[in-house]
């Protein structure tokens, strides 16, 4: 179970087609908000962030989730 954060949708395209090619299940969120809302929601194996999005970027988005106990 894969989160995959990114804004762009021919890398959220290129990226879900690898990760599904490798059997991963792919949840997409389009900024670090979304993401959080996500995380919040369900769990996840990992997180592939974009640095650079609308509204809260990967950086923010990262340290919020560090700082999370779970």
């Amino acid at each position: 179970r894969i989160l995959l954060v990114d804004d762009y949708a021919l890398n959220i395209e290129i990226v879900s087609a690898f990760l599904h090619d490798a059997r991963c299940q792919v949840t997409v969120a389009r900024d670090g908000l979304e993401a959080l809302e996500c995380l919040r929601r369900e769990a996840f194996d990992a997180v592939l962030m974009d640095c650079q999005m609308p509204v809260m970027d990967g950086y923010e988005a990262t340290r919020a989730i560090r700082q999370d106990a779970r």
